[in-house]
């Protein structure tokens, strides 16, 4: 590195899905920072998709893309700091092998976790033909499954059970329980009524206001199995049903990963304490964004791309000895819209933008841009970066005053 590039100050990104990848690529252009990606996996992966890859394989070749040409691949293990006038600082960051980064400025985008294949962990070496190796493992599971239960009636559970009888119908058993007196609990009542709806016209069958008690064997962690005796597992509800199974799929909810940050900077849940600005509690030139982030917004890729905008701006106006600005003002927003978009397989989805909700082809075709637009992001393919950075910004300046 030259002596002009190495007076740069350096800014350290933990984390390259969403929120980091774009920080980082916000924060190269202009060339005015030096920027380092550190993840433990060596791609970036839409994760809204993976759901779609345990039903169609195949899917990989476009939702996981390699990380860019200079990230570092390993786990951060904790901070170097120091003392200054302005309060503790982060001057390094160290990584599992032993060596440490230096770093001016450090985003933690370290993300949440979640049961495997769903999810792959954020901490640990993992290849782009390791996690479609793990997919395909899980693939075969599944085909091989006569029947299947899913808990939890969020996102990830409609989403699953909706890819499943998409591909293979009503010749799979498919029952979906949840504690909630409905599904998708976090999106107004009409979305879970428009999921239920559809998921029951193709077989699925719905149990609410229940929970599993006894588990029965089946795992709640890890890659879901198959029986090794064969047959089925039986599991025990609250209300005293029993239900049988080939295969139990845990679909209730991630935990934010912390990454290297403190003990003393997390909150009850594991989530990463900040300020309005991202700011980590404690250390003027730390931020946190994205599921790890101790925010009350819903943690989606929409949400981690705003959070990405706030900190590379802040960091910027840090650096230039300007105020840094509170989120969502930073992003030109007094508030952040509600959009998600809910998959029912290929052809159907249920969608929310602020109030407004409404089910079939349309929302499914627009869950069709947002992945090619996120894939071809994360590629960095020109003009249709750019392109879908004016439809974020789009989305929050309409959401503003539409359907509230």
């Amino acid at each position: 590195m030259s002596a002009e590039g190495s007076r740069k100050p350096q800014v350290v990104v933990v984390g390259g899905q969403f929120a980091g990848r774009r920080a980082a690529k916000l924060l190269r252009r202009g060339g005015q920072f030096g920027v380092t990606l550190v993840d433990a996996k060596s791609f970036w992966e839409y994760t809204p998709g993976a759901l779609r890859c345990l039903v169609e394989p195949r899917a990989t070749r476009r939702l996981l893309q390699p990380h860019p040409p200079g990230t570092v691949n390993a786990t951060a293990v904790g901070f170097e700091k120091t003392k200054t006038q302005e309060g503790d600082a982060v001057k390094g960051v160290k990584l599992n092998d032993g060596s440490n980064l230096r770093a001016d400025y450090v985003v933690l985008a370290t993300g949440s976790s979640y049961v495997s294949p769903i999810k792959a962990a954020s901490d640990k070496p993992c290849s782009v033909e390791d996690r479609k190796k793990n997919i395909t493992a899980a693939h075969k599971n599944l085909a091989s499954a006569p029947s299947v239960l899913i808990v939890g009636g969020g996102t990830v559970g409609v989403e699953l059970a909706a890819e499943i009888v998409g591909v293979w119908g009503k010749s799979k058993s498919v029952t979906l329980i949840t504690p909630h007196s409905r599904l998708l609990e976090r999106m107004p009542p009409r979305a879970g009524m428009l999921a239920q709806r559809w998921l029951t016209k193709k077989g699925v069958r719905v149990i609410l206001n229940d929970r599993i008690e006894d588990w029965g064997g089946s795992k709640t962690g890890g890659d879901p199995a198959l029986k090794p005796s064969g047959g089925t597992w039986k599991l025990q509800t609250r209300g005293g049903e029993e239900l049988h199974a080939s295969l139990v799929y845990p679909c209730i909810g991630g935990a934010p990963a912390a990454g290297p940050a403190e003990k003393s900077s997390l909150g009850s849940r594991g989530e990463v304490n900040v300020d309005d600005s991202f700011r980590v509690e404690g250390l003027r030139n730390v931020f946190a964004v994205g599921d790890c982030a101790g925010t009350a917004e819903e943690k989606t890729a929409f949400t981690a791309d705003l959070n990405a905008t706030a900190v590379a701006h802040n960091i910027r106006a840090a650096h230039n000895g300007k105020r840094v600005k509170e989120y969502p003002k930073v992003c030109g927003a007094q508030s952040v819209p509600s959009i998600a978009v809910v998959s029912l397989y290929k052809w159907s989805a249920v969608m929310q933008f602020n109030k407004l909700v409404f089910g079939g082809p349309v929302p499914a075709l627009v869950k069709w841009f947002i992945e090619t637009m996120q894939v071809h992001a994360a590629k960095e393919t020109p003009v249709l970066t750019e392109l879908w950075d004016v439809v974020e910004q789009t989305n929050v300046f309409l959401g503003g005053f539409m359907f509230k």
